[in-house]
């Protein structure tokens, strides 16, 4: 991969990253509209990642590879997070979420 590709790949790596910020704070706040619009950025974001990667070869230098494990693990929290939410609204109440077809998609969508 050249220096220009590794380039592409670390500019959609940061953008993912920023995105998965703020899911992280859309979660935490339990602002499902906000979540629901982020995921569809995400999907864009994984996309313009997986052009910059496209083409190389997997043995990253080290600095690259870092931030692949960050946002793998932003990921993975973000994922876990909001199941602990799920499991907190699957407790019997009269809570609007648990009525809210949103609520429903997007804990479909973290359930995967």
């Amino acid at each position: 991969m050249s220096e220009f590709s590794y380039e592409k790949l670390l500019e959609a790596l940061d953008l993912h990253h920023n995105i998965l910020h703020a899911e992280q704070q859309a979660i935490a706040a339990r602002d499902l509209n906000s979540v629901e619009d982020i995921l569809a950025r995400k999907d864009k974001s994984l996309d313009l990642l997986l052009l910059a990667k496209k083409g190389g070869d997997s043995n990253y230098p080290a600095h690259i590879q870092s931030r692949i494990s960050s946002v793998l693990s932003l990921q993975q929290k973000n994922t876990q997070n909001f199941k602990k939410l799920h499991i907190q609204d699957d407790q019997p109440s009269d809570s609007v979420e648990n009525s809210n077809p949103l609520f429903r998609r997007l804990k479909k969508a973290y359930s995967r």
